[in-house]
């Protein structure tokens, strides 16, 4: 009798725990080619947005084919999610900038925000992961 309470509380732990996850879909458009990668960090909360590997929910490389990028994360906890992304044409896993800071590679951001300011915020380019959702996110290249 234990065992099958045991059991019981495991179960409805191991379903409560995937009814709070959702789904990301990602679509990266406007590469210039299709050389190099799609370097991409998604993250959580705005601490180390948005460059800092550290602070990162996940670094990503992804393949470029007709210039574009695709990646589909299941299982992702529901919450706010912001991503920033830059065509890594020579794969070095760095973002090539001229002497000012600004960027020589194509970059960009979740909810493709206006940059005549600089750099968006976290909340300006996160989005909401709902559970049992399907969320897309579509970036522009700038």
């Amino acid at each position: 009798m234990k065992l099958a309470f045991l059991s019981l509380l495991f179960f409805m732990n191991i379903s409560q725990v995937q009814s709070n996850l959702g789904t990301i879909e990602l679509h990266i458009s406007e590469t210039n080619s299709d050389n190099g990668v799609i370097q991409l960090l998604i993250f959580d909360q705005s601490k180390g947005w948005p460059e800092s590997l550290d602070h990162a929910w996940e670094m990503v490389r992804l393949p470029i084919e007709k210039g574009i990028a695709r990646k589909t994360f299941k299982d992702v906890p529901a919450g706010n999610y912001a991503i920033t992304v830059f065509h890594d044409h020579d794969e070095d896993g760095a973002i090539r900038k001229n002497k000012v800071g600004y960027p020589l590679d194509e970059f960009g951001f979740s909810n493709n925000p206006s940059l005549v300011f600089g750099i968006p915020s976290y909340e300006k380019s996160s989005k909401k992961v709902n559970p049992g959702k399907v969320t897309l996110f579509e970036i522009e290249l700038r």
